[in-house]
């Protein structure tokens, strides 16, 4: 599991309070009447080495003044870390895609239905045949679930039909394969997706790479953008500049085959990417392009596996992109759409993800009482989505109003958020706790 955000919390009240880590281990040993907690171990929990066991969570809820739900709350993990060699593996993979890409002799022509052409060259890839058609009702079936239920009840689903699928194509040959590449990629995504959602980036990662190796065996530069675009997703969190480097290699590779969806998409995530990197001018040059190719966008011309995207959603997307830039004001109008935080689907994962960056917009702007009545809702709905992202946000929510001053709304979501934690996914604990 990757570092809880305790320690940072820890780390900024200190520093608000005016206490170095000796006065702060000097006051815990003094509230505690011990001498058992030093400068090293305050500076153990600061990096999260550590994890500090329920009496010294009580001893530093009294001394930083600070709720002791708050406390426990960020000493949750937030999800299984991405492996740096998996990483790495992907990111080669990409590049190589990309000179794929830009060298190949052949152009994919982008279709309605999310399949490619080839214009010129010896393959043709055409859906078609009872085989396809069976992968492709599994694809709609996935996605159909996947607007309902959250990753740690689908990724086994998924991948096991992922698997199943890859084992066919194993035996494939010739003309059976080339038709076969297609749906089978689709289904890698859609594995690698519900992985990530379920906290699993190790096998996300597995999946991810698999459906771009697939993709550029198929000739689809598009549906590899596609594959990339959600690979970027999962490393945002975790590994921002990561994610802004694959983020960019999937514009380029996408910029002649991609369709305006796509490809505003793609600077979408590149501008989150760049925004939690820290670089606020790549990001906003990220949210421009994004713009501009939005306008564009027409969901009926757009490739079936991109067929939750919207007007609403890009908003929503460039919304997310200001808060994390520090800009409340600006993305409150995009994040308070009523269909995003009740969407037409009911997907209890949507409502949960949107209000949970609602709230922190409207945390920003200082409408706490309000913040926490949509952070309350978005808690609920975190238990009801069984997903990973939508958990982390209310787990990020939380920590935030930590350092706000405990007023009764704040206390009163504190208490719901403990009480709703055990049930939250990804919420069991890590090795290293004293």
């Amino acid at each position: 599991m990757s570092r809880p955000p305790l320690g940072g919390l820890i780390a900024e009240t200190r520093r608000r309070r005016g206490y170095s880590q000796t006065r702060l281990a000097a006051l815990l040993c003094a509230a505690a009447g011990v001498t058992t907690v030093t400068r090293h171990e305050v500076s153990r929990w600061e990096r999260g080495d550590r994890l500090p066991g329920a009496q010294w969570l009580a001893w530093l809820a009294l001394v930083l003044d600070l709720p002791p739900a708050l406390l426990t709350t960020a000493a949750r993990p937030t999800g299984s870390p991405a492996p740096t060699d998996g990483v790495t593996r992907l990111h080669q993979l990409a590049e190589q895609w990309l000179r794929h890409t830009v060298n190949g002799d052949t152009a994919p022509d982008h279709t309605a239905d999310g399949s490619a052409r080839i214009a010129s060259g010896r393959l043709r890839i055409r859906p078609g045949g009872d085989e396809v058609a069976g992968f492709d009702r599994q694809i709609a079936e996935l996605r159909r679930m996947d607007d309902l239920v959250g990753g740690a009840d689908l990724a086994p689903i998924a991948h096991r039909r992922w698997q199943q699928a890859a084992d066919r194509l194993h035996r494939a040959r010739g003309t059976d394969r080339r038709r076969l590449l297609r749906p089978i990629t689709e289904l890698a995504q859609l594995a690698g997706w519900t992985a990530a959602d379920a906290g699993d980036r190790a096998a996300a990662l597995r999946a991810y790479r698999a459906g771009l190796a697939l993709a550029m065996e198929a000739g689809d530069p598009a549906l590899g953008g596609h594959v990339l675009g959600a690979a970027t997703h999962l490393l945002c969190d975790v590994d921002p500049r990561a994610a802004w480097r694959l983020a960019r290699i999937a514009a380029a590779g996408t910029r002649r085959a991609g369709s305006p969806g796509l490809r505003a998409l793609l600077a979408h995530r590149a501008a989150l990417a760049a925004a939690r990197a820290g670089d606020g001018r790549a990001a906003a040059d990220g949210l421009l392009v994004a713009r501009r190719l939005g306008d564009r966008v027409r969901p009926e011309r757009e490739p079936s596996w991109l067929y939750w995207l919207d007007q609403a959603e890009l908003a929503a997307m460039t919304g997310r992109c200001l808060v994390v830039l520090d800009r409340p004001v600006r993305a409150l109008p995009l994040l308070e759409q009523p269909g995003l935080r009740r969407p037409r689907r009911g997907q209890p994962r949507t409502r949960a993800v949107y209000a949970g960056w609602y709230a922190r917009a409207l945390l920003g702007v200082g409408e706490v009482e309000q913040a926490c009545a949509v952070g309350a809702d978005a808690a609920v709905e975190a238990v009801r989505a069984g997903s990973v992202r939508a958990a982390e946000q209310t787990r990020e929510l939380s920590v935030r109003l930590a350092a706000r001053p405990q007023t009764r709304p704040i206390r009163e979501l504190s208490e719901l958020i403990t009480q709703l934690t055990s049930y939250l996914p990804g919420s069991s604990t890590r090795p290293g706790v004293n």
